[in-house]
Order: C-alpha cells, then sequence, then structure tokens
C-alpha cells in the first residue's frame, strides 16, 4: 500500500515537471530566460498535479475539494500582487475540471480522458509559460497542442479504420502547420514518425504506456 503511494507521488512529481518542459525550453531557445522563480505558481501548479495524480484516485468528497479550494484562494489572495489573474484563473479552473471528472459516471470515460490528458496538461503549461514570458506566442501554443492531441491519439489507438484515417489527419495537420511555419521541418517529421510508432507498437506488439510518457517524450520532441 505504502508502495503504491510512494508510485503515485512521484508520478504527481512527474506530472508537475511534466508542465514546465515545454515552456522552459521555450523561455531558454528563444533567449526570454530573465525572469525569477515564482513560489506560489509553484505551489499552486503542483496542488493540480498532486490532486491529477494522487488524490483523485482515492475518490475525494465535496468536503475535501471546499477545503482545497480555500487553500488554492488563500494562495491567490496572498499572491494577487505578483501573479497574474488569469494565470490565477486558469490555474483554478483545471483544479475545476479535475473536480467535475470526480463526479462523472463510467461512460464518460473519453471526457475524463481529454480533460486529464489534454486539457489540463495544455493549460497548466500555457499559465507557466504565460508567467514567466508576460505573454503566450502562437508558435508556443500551437507545437504545445500539436504534442497533446498527438499523445492523445496514441492512447485511443486501437487499430481500426477510424484511428487510421486520425493518423493521416494528424500527418496533414503537421504538413500545413510546417507550411505555416508553427513548426519546424524535423519537428513535424518526428511527431509523424513518433505517433506512428508507437500506436503501432500498441496495436501489435500490445506496448502501451501512460499518457505522462508520451507528453515527455513529445514535449522534448518540440526542442528540434
Amino acid at each position: 500500500m505504502n508502495n503504491l503511494k510512494s508510485k503515485k507521488i512521484l508520478a504527481a512529481f512527474i506530472e508537475f515537471i511534466s508542465y514546465h518542459i515545454f515552456p522552459f525550453i521555450f523561455i531558454f531557445v528563444h533567449n526570454l530566460n530573465n525572469f525569477s522563480i515564482h513560489g506560489f505558481l509553484i505551489i499552486m501548479v503542483a496542488m493540480v498535479a498532486l490532486y491529477k495524480e494522487f488524490i483523485l484516485k482515492l475518490n475525494p468528497n465535496k468536503y475535501f475539494h471546499i477545503l482545497y479550494s480555500a487553500i488554492y484562494i488563500l494562495l491567490a489572495v496572498l499572491s494577487y500582487r505578483s501573479l497574474n489573474t488569469f494565470v490565477i484563473v486558469l490555474i483554478f479552473s483545471q483544479l475545476a475540471f479535475l473536480y467535475m471528472i470526480r463526479y462523472l459516471p463510467d461512460n464518460y470515460q473519453n471526457i475524463v480522458s481529454l480533460v486529464e490528458d489534454f486539457v489540463v496538461p495544455s493549460f497548466m503549461s500555457i499559465a507557466i509559460a504565460f508567467t514567466y514570458m508576460h505573454f503566450v506566442s502562437i508558435n508556443f501554443v500551437v507545437p504545445l497542442l500539436l504534442v497533446n492531441i498527438a499523445t492523445v491519439m496514441i492512447n485511443y489507438f486501437d487499430g481500426t479504420k477510424y484511428d487510421y484515417i486520425q493518423l493521416v489527419a494528424l500527418s496533414v495537420l503537421s504538413a500545413v502547420l510546417f507550411l505555416l511555419n508553427y513548426v519546424s521541418l524535423w519537428t513535424a517529421l518526428v511527431i509523424i514518425i513518433f505517433v506512428v510508432a508507437m500506436s503501432l507498437l500498441k496495436k501489435y506488439r500490445n506496448l502501451s504506456e501512460p499518457n505522462l510518457f508520451y507528453r515527455i517524450i513529445g514535449n522534448f520532441i518540440l526542442i528540434i
């Protein structure tokens, strides 16, 4: 039991790190690293990662949600002079989405997966980037969303005709984004190869990893 809890806490820590990978890569690649680490932001982001990977699995009740929200609001009040209001609201909205999926019935698992694996990771990274860059560039948002969509597609891939059509659509989308100069040619190609390879390994070798694993690799691909 303790070993299981330790693994979940470790997963929460890795989730926390994953939100920062592409924002900090983007910041340093574009020489935007004139910033200082924001303590309140770190705590708020950690609260989301901890809830998503650890607390949510414990089936918390509404009273815990009230307490957890109160802690967040206290942090928001303490940080309102130094942290952008948009960022505070954006991060809390991710907590709210996670609260919501706690009460969804089993037949809404596709929505649960979409929130956990696409919505929350994407907007957490956007919040971090906005805090340290003081703006959000479309050249940051588009590649981030592309990678997170790609990793969700890997998780959903079952080898049906519809799944293969999605792979073709992703390839076309990557090519279009390259032509629009949102991603480099190598980035577009590596994303396509990565998604196709992982999808086929899942189909024919039963090699399936958590979305977090694919997201971390995908974020590093964006360095190219």
